[in-house]
């Protein structure tokens, strides 16, 4: 049987007419977009121990002030000495010969300087007595005054050639330890040629070297207690007196020095230790590096409230682990997300997904 043609046509239309009615709705264009995030809180800042030595809080080179030939070492590296002890001598034949043409030169000067009065005494007297003119007496008196300044310096050139000769004796200008020595006997030194190292054993200091993200929270005075690596129980407390402005460029650590309140003598010089920072932390809020996000200049961070996101603009601290601390802009117990902070818009509606850690 054959179906007339118009009636197939019209068949076809009802059909397709009723697929058009089955078409799958669309989804939410606005559904949540689930975000990692981490709840805010306050917590002391945590810092471990640094690794050092101690070192004197003063320490000077000794040199001599005159060129010559060391003949003498009283003192070698670690011997103790006092103050004005002799610790080296160069070969002072040279100075001592100087000494003896200076004392010469002022005996005859002086020699010259009596002759001089007397024969102004005897100008003086004849011109008395009108035996001699005005410009004779005159030539006495001037011949007078030449010999005594001969005299004045023949005396200055004595002194100075007894100064050099006192440089040929290296004496201790403290009280102190031989730290090191750079010269042998027999050497040839220059004047202020290094030859050895004095340092104070009274006044010692702690010295090591701190990231400078940890350096950021500490300031001179910051308190520190210092214990001997080989016996912690030998330990001393000192204050950071001095804190490097510039950061070493291989190891990217300042170099922090501790001066020590009275440690124990078993902090000898050159002794290993360990110094970590001391007394109560101010308990600060931090979030993680990728929580921060950069525009123009400003600092935000994303906050989750009443399942959306907002942008809020913080005044950041310093990076200590890879987490910023935050100093203003932000409350203790806020939501931040911690990832994909750039690809977030204001009022964004969001899940939360992941561990919120305190």
């Amino acid at each position: 049987m054959r179906f007339p043609i118009h009636l197939m046509a019209l068949v076809l239309t009802v059909s397709l007419t009723a697929c058009g009615e089955d078409e799958p709705v669309s989804a939410d264009p606005q559904a949540p977009r689930p975000v990692l995030t981490e709840i805010v809180s306050r917590a002391p800042i945590r810092t471990e121990g640094f690794s050092g030595t101690v070192e004197p809080r003063y320490e000077t080179t000794l040199a001599f002030r005159t060129l010559g030939r060391i003949v003498a070492l009283n003192a070698d590296v670690g011997n103790r000495v006092e103050k004005g002890e002799e610790l080296a001598q160069i070969d002072a034949e040279t100075m001592e010969a100087s000494v003896r043409q200076a004392q010469a030169q002022l005996s005859s000067a002086r020699a010259q300087a009596r002759n001089a009065r007397a024969s102004y005494a005897r100008a003086k007297a004849l011109f008395e007595k009108n035996t001699v003119s005005s410009a004779d007496l005159d030539t006495a008196e001037q011949s007078q005054a030449s010999a005594e300044a001969s005299v004045t310096e023949a005396k200055a050139d004595l002194t100075k050639a007894q100064n050099a000769l006192s440089y040929a004796i290296l004496t201790a200008p403290f009280a102190g330890v031989i730290t090191a020595r750079s010269a042998d006997v027999g050497q040839v030194v220059s004047a202020g040629e290094t030859v050895m190292k004095l340092a104070r054993v009274d006044v010692r200091e702690a010295v090591v070297d701190i990231p400078g993200e940890i350096v950021d929270t500490m300031g001179v005075g910051t308190p520190f207690l210092v214990r001997l690596q080989i016996d912690p129980q030998i330990k001393a407390e000192g204050k950071v007196r001095e804190v490097a402005p510039e950061a070493d460029a291989l190891t990217r650590t300042n170099r922090v020095r501790i001066l020590l309140d009275n440690p124990p003598a078993a902090f000898r010089l050159g002794s290993l230790i360990s110094a970590r920072p001391e007394g109560a932390k101010a308990a600060v809020l931090m979030v993680p590096q990728n929580a921060i996000l950069e525009t123009d200049g400003a600092k935000f961070v994303w906050v989750v409230e009443e399942g959306a996101v907002h942008r809020h603009k913080v005044e950041t601290g310093p990076l200590i682990a890879g987490r910023v601390t935050i100093d203003s802009g932000l409350n203790s117990g806020a939501h931040v997300v911690v990832a994909g902070v750039h690809s977030l818009k204001e009022g964004q509606k969001v899940s939360l997904s992941g561990d919120d850690r305190p």
